[in-house]
């Protein structure tokens, strides 16, 4: 697995990674938000995930306010790799996050926006729900607002 910075070229192989999980984890109507965060926002800190033969997998990455780092549109790719090879690269890369923004010395807890699938999988790297928006992120899926602190 590597982990490389974003480049404009891998943008339709992200828009594919989106596809590959909707409607289960997405709603297919935000891709257009996708494409605007894809084309307007992404940098030096947004990623792609390659497999061993150079495929991008996935992709995430974080950006820093005044009062907290934020990790926005993290995906793997649906049925790419089995379930345990995906926690395991899904625990690589989100130390790999962690780890670029605890070098910044910044001391901000991390915010993440997530569904309720998704849950658990944060709880793990030590993020609680503070807030449920019901349907918040499409017809069944709820906006799950979770925080990990560090302040």
């Amino acid at each position: 697995m590597q982990i490389k910075t974003y480049h404009p070229s891998n943008k339709e192989r992200l828009i594919e990674i989106f596809h590959s999980n909707c409607p289960k984890y997405f709603d297919p109507n935000d891709e257009e938000y996708l494409i605007d965060f894809l084309d307007n926002y992404t940098d030096e800190n947004y990623y792609v995930v390659e497999n061993e033969n150079g495929s991008i997998i996935g992709c995430g990455g974080y950006y820093t306010k005044e009062d907290h780092h934020g990790i926005p549109w993290v995906m793997f790719e649906s049925k790419s790799i089995g379930a345990a090879q995906l926690l395991s690269v899904s625990d690589t890369f989100y130390k790999e996050i962690e780890n670029k923004i605890l070098a910044e010395g910044k001391g901000l807890d991390i915010n993440i926006n997530t569904t309720q699938l998704m849950e658990k999988l944060f709880n793990r790297y030590g993020f609680k729900t503070y807030e449920i928006i019901k349907d918040g992120f499409g017809e069944g899926l709820d906006e799950y607002k979770m925080k990990k602190q560090f302040s």
